[in-house]
């Protein structure tokens, strides 16, 4: 399934509930390795993320860091951004746990992956800030297999940068517009992406769809079943 090499969410944030996006998702995934989808964040996940959001203070967040364990590090070279993780116990985004809960079990359900939790933070990105070409699994340590990224601001303009851009195995260069709504799911292992410089400050939350082994590299099949 194509996508254009710019994708923008100009239409309206999904309906209550948001489950009618997930087999989109699943069917992204398992065609081209990620799924870019405007508007697919239901309006009450939104309002509790962006609730927590203004609910933080300077003092919440922490510089962001690359690597894991022992290996962890902060490289302003690589991303200069700062997160706030998400608690499992925040009753504040019980709405964002119940529809990540609903999608996780979708995706084991139709594409056998056998995704046992989930991990999130809220990412902020000042004006200058960036995160360079990775990727989210970590060498070894081969345990985060979805990605998810949503957005939290409106209004994006063109030319105030801040675009999530992804590298597909097979196919151009995606950019994607960090607008309020928009949905992006890839596959961990496997599909470099970066966060362009932004013009201004930008809010987004990202997540990782996890499992317990960290030996293999897991295939989703080529065709949605």
């Amino acid at each position: 399934m194509n996508q254009p090499n710019n994708v923008s969410s100009a239409r309206s944030l999904g309906e209550p509930g948001g489950y009618e996006w997930f087999e989109k998702f699943a069917t992204d995934l398992s065609e081209q390795d990620f799924s870019i989808c405007p508007g697919a964040l239901p309006p009450t996940v939104f309002e509790a993320l962006s609730r927590k959001r203004e609910s933080l203070t300077d003092a919440d967040y922490s510089d962001a860091s690359i690597g894991r364990r022992f290996k962890e590090q902060r490289n302003r070279f690589v991303r200069t951004n700062r997160v706030h993780w998400l608690l499992e116990e925040d009753d504040a985004i019980s709405s964002w746990r119940h529809w990540s809960f609903k999608l996780r079990r979708y995706l084991n359900r139709h594409l056998y992956l056998g995704l046992e939790s989930f991990e999130s933070h809220i990412a902020l990105y000042e004006p200058g800030d960036f995160y360079k070409l990775h990727i989210d699994a970590f060498r070894g340590e081969r345990n985060r297999i979805i990605s998810l990224v949503t957005y939290l601001n409106d209004s994006w303009q063109p030319g105030q940068g801040g675009e999530l851009v992804l590298y597909p195995e097979n196919g151009e260069p995606v950019r994607v517009i960090p607008e309020a709504g928009t949905v992006v799911l890839f596959l961990s292992e496997v599909v470099p992406h970066e966060v362009m410089l932004t013009n201004r400050v930008r809010h987004s939350v990202s997540g990782w769809f996890r499992v317990r082994s960290t030996s293999s590299l897991l295939d989703l099949p080529r065709q949605f079943p």
